[in-house]
């Protein structure tokens, strides 16, 4: 099964001034949206289009549509579904994919998502990020980790799958906290985790801070560490969905590892091997 990235044109409550102006100090949303081809058009044309013009997808007979950039449950209900349901416009596309904060995740929002999953596969991936609350003002999230274990049980009880979206080496955060994050999600019964690392990209509100020598990027080999870290403390069951972020080569600032993702996924598995460990090794189950 495969994914198609779309954009459907929302934006984010901490951008358009319901939380705050700015975004995330890390995110500069044209580094992070590189999958999306024809981004500006309608989601039927986008999905239509990549389908017809990807030769990697014409193996897959089963496609998820995946509302990536910004916040995409923000926007109201009825401009929800009519978005979502816009992706079912080719047979192979069986389900969604739904990016989004976990304070955009209100009842009428889920009711959507819940009418949808009756008749498809969908899935919704929650920023996460830190589980420190100071990280998370710093970094200007808008909201707190207690929101994000709400909207993960909210989500839950519609029998909605849910994907975590965490960040290492964010100001002001620690690896501690990072691995501690694994217990957490676990007790969440999320179904599935996405870890990226710190980059600096342009455009970002940590460019200026980075090139002011007040923002330190994680070593590639502290990053492979910390991910085995990470997995040894993760519930099995929890499906890996990334370990590393992306940017393009000319947005990205630092870190410049020259190492994708075939690297780093052999790089973790050796590292488990060398130890010892597997995913889930480690964790301490609850009582």
């Amino acid at each position: 099964m495969a994914r198609i990235s779309v954009e459907a044109g929302f934006t984010c409550p901490n951008r358009d001034g319901k939380k705050g102006t700015g975004g995330c100090v890390y995110c500069n949303n044209a580094s992070f949206t590189d999958g999306v081809l024809f981004p500006g058009r309608p989601v039927e044309e986008q999905v239509r289009r990549t389908i017809a013009s990807s030769g990697r997808l014409k193996v897959f007979r089963r496609l998820l549509v995946y509302f990536q950039p910004y916040t995409n449950s923000y926007a109201p209900p009825e401009e929800l579904e009519r978005t979502y349901r816009a992706a079912f416009c080719h047979p192979d596309v069986v389900g969604i994919v739904v990016g989004t904060r976990p304070d955009c995740l209100e009842s009428p929002v889920l009711d959507v998502l819940g009418a949808i999953a009756r008749d498809w596969y969908v899935s919704v991936e929650i920023g996460l990020q830190s589980i420190s609350e100071d990280v998370l003002a710093g970094i200007n999230r808008g909201h707190t980790v207690h929101e994000f274990a709400e909207a993960v049980a909210a989500v839950r009880r519609r029998g909605i799958d849910v994907t975590a979206h965490l960040i290492y080496g964010l100001p002001g955060d620690t690896r501690e906290n990072f691995v501690a994050a694994a217990g957490l999600l676990s007790g969440l019964g999320v179904q599935g985790v996405k870890l990226h690392h710190l980059h600096v990209v342009t455009g970002s509100g940590l460019e200026e801070p980075w090139r002011r020598g007040e923002v330190r990027v994680p070593e590639y080999a502290e990053y492979v560490g910390a991910c085995t870290d990470f997995l040894e403390h993760l519930c099995p069951e929890i499906a890996v969905l990334r370990l590393m972020g992306t940017a393009p080569q000319e947005m990205l600032l630092d870190p410049s590892w020259g190492k994708g993702s075939r690297e780093m996924s052999r790089d973790v598995a050796t590292e488990l091997e060398r130890r010892g460990t597997w995913q889930g090794s480690l964790r301490e189950e609850k009582r």
